[in-house]
């Protein structure tokens, strides 16, 4: 991790998040979310956010391990999917989660996993 004041609550956070989308990935659907929303674009979106959120705890030389991490996590998903009766694997679901996994590895590295470390910056000013 980086060394961060509060890394471990930003970790705790991610994992949070992690586990939000688990939940929303394996329970049912109204029709009417994949009416309004594109579901590979939420698909990529998540990830791209769960990239850009480890990637501002992570440090750097850990990202190629991320990716992976959270490729297998979007795998994970579904795996899981398959199993319910509700909801259904898709391959294009993976490819869109592995695609936000990798926009988000790119803008990482384009200086936005600075994210973390610009908010504490802010907080420690904020304090008297």
């Amino acid at each position: 991790m980086l060394p961060l004041r509060y890394a471990r609550t930003w970790l705790v956070a991610g994992l949070v998040l992690l586990a939000f989308g688990l939940v929303s990935a394996l329970s049912p659907v109204p029709a009417v979310v994949g009416a309004v929303f594109n579901d590979k674009l939420l698909h990529a979106t998540g990830f791209l956010v769960f990239m850009l959120w480890f990637g501002g705890v992570i440090e750097a030389r850990f990202a190629p391990f991320l990716v992976v991490g959270l490729s297998s996590y979007g795998l994970l998903i579904e795996l899981l999917q398959s199993l319910t009766p509700a909801r259904q694997a898709e391959v294009l679901d993976l490819v869109a989660d592995v695609a936000g996994v990798l926009l988000g590895w790119v803008l990482s590295a384009a200086g936005f996993s600075r994210w973390c470390v610009k908010l504490e910056s802010w907080f420690a000013r904020l304090k008297p």
